[in-house]
């Protein structure tokens, strides 16, 4: 075959290589492992799978492992990106916090970006798979653009087929995805013109345009030199670099950019590796393999024993051999002569009692590595309460999945919502940003504030919620306390508590009147309060002067 590739693609193809081997001798078999018991639809890692394989399914006797983690991660994804309600929040950093044009525009960007991810985009289809990915094999990686029709598309990158890189501070900064395409794909995708000397034989007359070929991408940092402004519009000038090469013929057949990077990758934990830049998750499902695997077994050897319960084997004298007729699975022939000859069953004993118990263990226990319990007591939660009366219910069963929810957040959840922030301002998605929003950057140049993200799903103010107790505990004892000591009062900000009590419970922002409204309030109250203490003095003043016979007296007193 012609080689038509270049050094750079040359060098591309060698990274991906070495860093597709590490991936192939450390985590490959392991995941085949975890989707052959936990996740069989998944199972194609080691091997490629264009249709689906019905054996696969055929070998799993127990499925306590497939419902549990099913169950798990529809439950998570329900809880921290919910589809049926907004679940996001744009707010003004701390600089802007109390400026009312930055807030107002920043609300009417949550609400379009709320719409433009749950209702128009593929998010849910795909964050669902994500998330699976976590729970089964501790990484996921998403892939995000703006796609046709103006909107969001977001792409879960199959386990297997994508290697990464990480930076010094654990950045993915390089990240290389491998996938097929027949002749005619790659001749839609990428143009006839743009194709190596393989492809386009395919798809001359009387070729084979069905014939698969493989490719890579890669996206990495563009060298400085070579990268143009934000928002540039020639792609090839972009901050970090995008090109697709054939691999046979090492040929880059498409070269372009993006101004953000595109992929998300996320991990459940890390995974310690001597080779940091590695950088593979450790999920449930490595945790639940050695049950699963246990539990097949019990279970096979269980369906044998109630096998050989329903069908018992025969003893059957060898002088009925080839006359007896029966339906018993198994005949077994014993010399005659041996005394009264007769057909009978094989006993069968077994512990079946002890099984049992050996298999609810293990199924406790795969339900427990998934967080399932806390999940179902989630599941039986009067979906009315708010967050508050949520984590007053689940108590310190929030703090299992506290952790793994705040590295979902840092890892997924908030670039993914960055980078549809950014796609969405970049083609008119968003109103104009207010002059209060620009900040200077450089000399001459100014950029849009980054807005802080909110996250308002129900786990995440259950979580703050919980976390927040200890500040309902204050204000309750210092209420016991007031009637005895009223000053208790004076050590606690109400206003403070009232804002942040009605922030994780999750109340309507406009519940709450805005500072300076407080404030010209608080101001119209005192300055009532001193008109009418004045107005009191007064008064009081004139009935002392009337008690001692009017002002005249008053004056011959004074004189006196």
């Amino acid at each position: 075959m012609e080689n038509e590739g270049t050094d750079q693609t040359k060098r591309w193809i060698k990274c991906y290589q070495r860093l597709k081997d590490q991936r192939v001798a450390t985590m490959d078999q392991i995941w085949q492992d975890i989707a052959n018991y936990a996740t069989p639809r998944k199972a194609g890692i080691t091997t490629k799978r264009y249709m689906p394989d019905a054996n696969v399914e055929a070998q799993i006797y127990d499925a306590t492992a497939t419902d549990s983690v099913q169950r798990a991660v529809a439950a998570y994804t329900s809880w921290t990106t919910p589809a049926s309600q907004p679940w996001l929040a744009l707010k003004p950093n701390l600089k802007l916090k109390n400026d009312d044009a930055v807030k107002g525009w920043l609300s009417e960007c949550s609400q379009i970006l709320n719409q433009e991810i749950n209702s128009k985009s593929n998010f849910q289809l795909e964050r669902l798979e994500s998330v699976a990915d976590l729970w089964n094999f501790g990484t996921t990686a998403i892939f995000s653009e703006m796609g046709e029709g103006n909107r969001l598309r977001f792409e879960k990158i199959k386990i297997g087929t994508y290697v990464f890189e990480l930076d010094p501070f654990g950045k993915v900064y390089r990240f290389i995805r491998e996938f097929d395409l027949t002749a005619e794909q790659a001749q839609q995708r990428f143009g006839e013109e743009n194709l190596p000397k393989c492809i386009k034989d395919c798809i001359a007359d009387n070729g084979d345009k069905s014939k698969s070929f493989t490719f890579i991408h890669i996206v990495e940092p563009r060298e400085p030199s070579k990268v143009g402004t934000y928002g540039y519009n020639v792609k090839t000038r972009k901050k970090y670099l995008s090109a697709y090469v054939e691999m046979q013929s090492q040929k880059m057949v498409q070269e372009g950019g993006y101004d953000g990077f595109p992929f998300t990758v996320g991990r459940y934990l890390s995974y310690d590796s001597l080779i940091q830049s590695a950088g593979w998750g450790y999920g449930p499902g490595f945790a639940i393999l050695p049950e699963a695997r246990q539990l097949n077994f019990i279970q096979q050897m269980m369906d044998v024993f109630s096998e050989k319960q329903v069908f018992p084997p025969m003893m059957v004298p060898d002088s009925f051999e080839g006359s007896l007729k029966t339906a018993a699975r198994a005949l077994n022939y014993y010399p005659s002569g041996m005394g009264p000859e007769s057909v009978y069953q094989v006993p069968v004993t077994g512990e079946w009692s002890v099984a049992l118990e050996r298999v609810k263990m293990r199924q406790d226990m795969i339900k427990r590595l998934c967080s399932l319990d806390m999940f179902q007591m989630f599941a039986q939660i009067d979906r009315e309460m708010t967050a508050y009366e949520v984590a007053q219910r689940a108590g310190e069963k929030l703090d299992t999945v506290g952790p793994i929810y705040h590295r979902d957040v840092r890892e997924t959840i908030e670039p993914h919502l960055r980078r549809a922030f950014e796609l969405c301002a970049e083609n008119g998605l968003l109103p104009p940003p207010p002059q209060e929003a620009y900040e200077a950057v450089g000399r001459g140049f100014v950029q849009v504030s980054d807005p802080e993200i909110a996250l308002t799903s129900r786990l995440a103010m259950a979580i703050d919620a919980w976390n927040a107790r200890g500040a309902d505990e204050v204000m309750q004892t210092a209420a016991a306390l007031a009637p005895i000591d009223p000053t208790v009062m004076d050590n606690i900000d109400t206003g403070f508590y009232i804002r942040e009590k009605s922030r994780l419970v999750g109340a309507p922002e406009g519940l709450l009147r805005k500072r300076e409204e407080v404030e010209a309030i608080q101001q119209s109250r005192a300055e009532a309060q001193q008109m009418q203490q004045a107005a009191m003095m007064a008064k009081e003043a004139g009935q002392a002067i009337k008690s001692v016979g009017g002002v005249d007296k008053v004056g011959e007193l004074l004189g006196a």
